[in-house]
């Protein structure tokens, strides 16, 4: 089967049954499945392409440099809860914390704990 020049032709697939065609460096369109043997000569000159932009994702803290995690922090006053769990550096009754999966799925997360009082900082795998 060969493709004419009016055939509606999606490329790289094939007009009679849809399969991935495969073409060679002199332009030959051979379908595997099918008896389709044509060349790219045959097709239209432009082709009509379709883009699509998946939507802007927020880059997770855990992924950022310390520098910037320390920068984030301060700059924008996060929201941490409080737990009466007290510092294993200055004995302060109660610390803020938050928490992050770090590791696989199938694991724990781990969380973050600041002292309020002396800014000591430490983590606990869950």
């Amino acid at each position: 089967m060969s493709l004419a020049p009016s055939s509606s032709f999606r490329f790289p697939f094939c007009p009679a049954c849809g399969t991935h065609v495969n073409f060679t460096s002199t332009g030959d369109l051979v379908c595997p499945c099918c008896d389709l043997n044509s060349n790219l000569s045959v097709l239209p000159s432009e082709v009509t392409t379709k883009t699509s932009k998946s939507k802007d994702t927020v880059q997770p803290m855990w992924s950022k440099s310390d520098a910037e995690q320390k920068r984030m922090k301060e700059s924008s006053g996060l929201n941490r809860q409080t737990i009466e769990e007290s510092c294993p550096k200055c004995d302060h009754p109660e610390v803020a914390f938050y928490t992050l999966q770090l590791r696989s799925v199938d694991e724990g997360q781990t969380a973050f704990y600041d002292c309020p009082n002396c800014q000591h900082t430490w983590s606990v795998n869950n």
